[in-house]
């Protein structure tokens, strides 16, 4: 019981992230003109996260979504610096793992999570939703290699929570190699550290990948 309590405890610190980050605040960011309907219906749906109304905040984020992926906007492409498409599908499939691991409302008052009451469709919706930030992430670093460190720590957090889906889905192996790659983007992500101990895995080598990554990293950013 206790390991799937504090297994469950992960999806929450994620969930309470995304209300305490700001990712898409209008004020903070000058977004392409293209960008900004899709934005502001991103800024709305945050904005409804941290009131914790995630009914609302999802409507508001499949919204943003669409119209990111919308043919005449193609923020799914990652094409130039915009990068909140990511943040969104990665917020959808937090939310979404929540109400896959503890039901609709997320009642995070019972003792834990029973995996026989794992909801299945929620589960492949946070599932699909998570792999989709991350490919998206892959796809976004590909057009702007100067962002490494901004796309070394969303990345990982996107995998982090990717893995927790693995895991309820049965996936262990696939759990641990995911945590693992979280840890090697970036060697702090405690919530990929703690889950692989969890599992039975030492982070260690993980992390110290990572750390010898990022220095590798670095080193050829200086030429």
């Amino acid at each position: 019981m206790k390991k799937r309590y504090l297994f469950g405890a992960l999806v929450l610190v994620a969930l309470a992230a995304l209300a305490r980050n700001c990712r898409y605040g209008a004020e903070k960011q000058d977004v392409p003109e293209k960008y900004r309907n899709a934005h502001l219906t991103a800024v709305s749906a945050q904005n409804l996260l941290k009131q914790k109304k995630y009914e609302e905040a999802l409507t508001y984020y499949e919204a943003a979504r669409a119209e990111m992926e919308h043919e005449a906007v193609g923020a799914d492409k990652g094409e130039d610096l915009y990068v909140n498409y990511g943040f969104v599908c990665n917020d959808i499939g937090v939310i979404r793992l929540a109400w896959a691991l503890y039901g609709r409302p997320a009642d995070t008052t019972r003792g834990g999570i029973d995996p026989e009451k794992v909801d299945p469709a929620e589960l492949a919706a946070a599932t699909a939703s998570l792999e989709a930030a991350v490919a998206f992430y892959h796809r976004w670093y590909g057009h702007n290699p100067q962002e490494y460190e901004r796309y070394a720590r969303a990345v990982s957090e996107s995998l982090a929570n990717l893995g927790v889906a693995y895991k309820y889905a049965g996936e262990r192996d696939r759990a641990v190699e995911t945590f693992g790659d979280a840890l090697r983007f970036h060697p702090k992500n405690g919530n990929a550290e703690r889950s692989l101990g969890l599992l039975g895995v030492d982070p260690a080598p993980y992390r110290e990948a990572g750390e010898r990554a990022r220095k590798q990293t670095k080193k050829f950013r200086l030429f």
